[in-house]
């Protein structure tokens, strides 16, 4: 737990600032996820962070470098069977020991928002309500917190602390009807230091699984796309969600600009499969047969279980 140094005399300042007080002195809160979403991307910096969900607990060295426009990552799980993940701009690796059980889409993951985070707030103030609620530390820092709130229950909420200096999400918790499903907190963080490149380099060696991901350029995931339309579509999304990256014909990523989910389309391994739903602190996964065929859908992400049941449930085969 985070010892507080503070006065008697300054807690009972800061606890008694009203959060119009807290707008009018350090921004609203648009402002500050606006800053934030630039940090994620455009701070160097070195840390261990925890992440909790559910039963699932990861410990987790993450090196961040931004140089000419160009982000580089690597993140070194120290819990658990070893795991290594390196970013080098678009071009995402993952090194593990074998007989490891990754979920790639999980281990490229810097808290909730890294995969599909977009600062411009304006594209969904419609669905979420975004509200300063005063000041904090984490990891040693001086930390604003604030709440971000869905306007309707399709969705869950958040309540973040970012670094005061610079925006960095320093600690989050995923909310569901008040219950805390996730958390995210930076145990210790260097923010701003220079970052030597051999701190980026892979330290798994010997006998590991290498997966590399490389996603296309735009437009030429856009012709890709084209050329090979998926033969299903989803009829019904939660208002906001669009697709915002498409990795296979049957895999897609959906977002509304602060949470995902992607579905995936594959071949069913069973004649008589039913719906199976399974979840893990925010995390819901829901596997069903798609329509009329010997397909199977799963519907993966930080979505109530009701909204990913609604999703798969619209997922209908195309044909051309």
């Amino acid at each position: 737990m985070l010892n507080r140094f503070k006065s008697i005399a300054l807690c009972l300042t800061l606890a008694g600032l009203p959060v119009m007080a807290l707008a009018a002195e350090e921004g609203d809160a648009e402002s500050w996820l606006e800053k934030m979403g630039r940090a994620l991307r455009e701070e160097s910096y070195e840390g261990i962070f925890t992440y909790m969900r559910g039963y699932q607990f990861d410990t987790v060295k993450v090196v961040h470098k931004f140089e000419d426009g160009k982000e580089k990552e690597r993140l070194l799980h120290l819990n658990g069977d070893q795991r290594e993940v390196l970013i080098d701009g678009d071009t995402v690796t993952c090194r593990h020991e074998p007989g490891a059980d990754v979920d790639l889409e999980r281990e490229v993951s810097l808290g909730p928002f890294t995969h599909a985070f977009n600062e411009n707030l304006a594209n969904y103030q419609s669905f979420y309500d975004f509200t300063l609620t005063g000041h904090d530390r984490v990891a040693g820092r001086p930390a604003i917190r604030l709440e971000i709130t869905p306007k309707n229950n399709d969705r869950y909420g958040y309540k973040l602390w970012l670094d005061e200096a610079t925006g960095l999400l320093l600690q989050s918790h995923l909310i569901s009807q008040g219950h805390v499903l996730e958390v995210f907190q930076f145990s210790r963080v260097d923010i701003g230091d220079p970052v030597d490149d051999s701190h980026l380099l892979a330290t798994l060696t010997g006998d590991v699984v290498v997966h590399q991901l490389a996603p296309n350029e735009p437009d030429t995931a856009t012709a890709t796309a084209q050329a090979r339309k998926p033969d299903w579509r989803v009829a019904w999304l939660p208002n906001g969600f669009r697709q915002v990256r498409t990795t296979s014909p049957n895999r897609i990523l959906f977002s509304d600009g602060i949470a995902t989910f992607s579905i995936f389309v594959e071949q069913g391994k069973s004649s008589r499969l039913g719906e199976i739903v399974t979840h893990m602190g925010g995390t819901v996964v829901i596997t069903r047969r798609l329509k009329n065929t010997a397909q199977q859908i799963t519907v993966v992400g930080e979505v109530p279980v009701d909204t990913a049941k609604r999703v798969a449930e619209s997922v209908e085969p195309v044909i051309y």
